[in-house]
């Protein structure tokens, strides 16, 4: 197990939020930054990815499913913001469905993951993917158009690092797209209802980043401007957890178009795009 300070202002003064699986989640009272300390060490959790993709019985089509929604409304927003198309990376492809939907849709597109077997799928379909983390790549800098990270930066250990080597492979004026959880306010109303949970989904999950803690953490990287936005639900394969998802997404972008884009709901799963 490895201690480890705040990740974005690097101090260790937190209080204590909730234990799950046996870690210890805090929070950070200086910038409010969510995570698990301590934790375990590297190559515990880089061991952890190899059946990542194959837990709960998910499949291929499973996590196609999942974000198909999301998928669909990002590729929207960068074919009309970015018409020439251009070069996308895509940190944690999995099975590599969104660098093939933008594939064919005329991008130049790679993918990286740690877990082989869902890269092997992806090779298959002959994308340009390789199994590397985001701390060993090797592209130019000012490479990319656009990168995007779904359900990514909760996973990486050093997310500031992450992001400042994000920020270096983008071209000027480059575009960041992340997917990230917002856990910790259902969390706290569970816990004082005493209702055990397994939502922060430790020791995958490090991070639990609000509105505000994100945005902290990419100005510290260097992004000039940041938009959170509730983004579209994921839907997942369980019904009751289909119905949840889609009428808590629904419920939010509700609340965020009619408070003119400035009210996030609490809970819910955020899009970010981050500009260079």
């Amino acid at each position: 197990m490895k201690n480890v300070n705040c990740n974005i202002c690097n101090t260790d003064d937190t209080f204590f939020v909730t234990t799950q699986n046996g870690y210890k989640v805090v929070q950070c009272k200086n910038c409010g930054l969510v995570y698990v300390n301590p934790r375990p060490d590297n190559e515990t959790l880089k061991s952890l990815y190899a059946e990542y993709h194959q837990r709960d019985g998910k499949g291929v089509n499973d996590w196609a499913k999942l974000m198909e929604n999301n998928f669909k409304e990002v590729l929207s927003f960068l074919n009309k913001t970015l018409p020439g198309k251009g070069k996308l990376l895509d940190i944690g492809c999995g099975y590599g469905h969104f660098i093939e939907i933008m594939k064919r849709q005329g991008w130049s597109v790679y993918g990286i993951d740690l877990s082989p077997k869902v890269l092997l799928y992806a090779k298959e379909k002959g994308l340009d993917v390789f199994e590397i983390s985001i701390d060993d790549v090797s592209f130019p800098d000012e490479y990319f158009d656009v990168i995007t990270a779904f359900y990514v930066l909760e996973h990486v250990t050093n997310p500031l690092h992450a992001l400042k080597i994000i920020y270096k492979m983008l071209k000027p004026c480059g575009i960041l797209v992340l997917r990230i959880p917002h856990t910790t306010p259902i969390i706290r109303i569970l816990s004082f209802f005493r209702i055990k949970n397994n939502l922060y989904d430790i020791p995958y999950h490090l991070f639990d980043y609000s509105p505000q803690t994100i945005t902290q953490l990419l100005k510290k990287s260097g992004f000039s401007s940041v938009k959170v936005t509730p983004g579209s639900p994921t839907i997942p394969v369980n019904v009751f957890e289909k119905i949840v998802s889609r009428a808590s997404g629904s419920l939010s972008k509700f609340l965020f178009a009619i408070s003119a884009e400035k009210f996030l709901l609490p809970g819910i799963s955020k899009t970010i795009l981050a500009f260079k």
